[in-house]
């Protein structure tokens, strides 16, 4: 008997840009940004990707860790980025016109 198969998130290919790269290029701020991604359900309170956006590779969450000096403990987080796919649908979302350039600068 076969367990049912998860289905595979896409392939993200192409530039990823960190959530202030991102508000760079849409010509806003981080938290302004942030702000936004949350009112649209692509972000959840800590600022980490919601599944529907990564299971489309609109954002991508790298997962991170840090150990905490004073207490020796090692800590885990998770890292948003966005990739190419998702700086358009952003600002396709927030109506905001997006240079050409910037979208495929590397």
């Amino acid at each position: 008997m076969n367990a049912p198969q998860r289905p595979q998130p896409p392939r993200v290919l192409g530039q990823r840009y960190t959530l202030q790269e991102a508000a760079a290029l849409l010509g806003t701020g981080r938290n302004t940004l942030c702000k936004r991604l949350r009112e649209l359900g692509m972000l959840d309170a800590s600022n980490v990707a919601t599944r529907p956006h990564t299971s489309t590779g609109r954002l991508v969450v790298e997962a991170k860790s840090f150990e905490h000096n004073g207490l020796g403990i090692e800590r885990s987080y998770g890292k948003t980025l966005v990739t190419e796919r998702g700086l358009l649908y952003i600002a396709n979302r927030l109506n905001i016109r997006l240079q050409r350039e910037a979208a495929n600068d590397e």
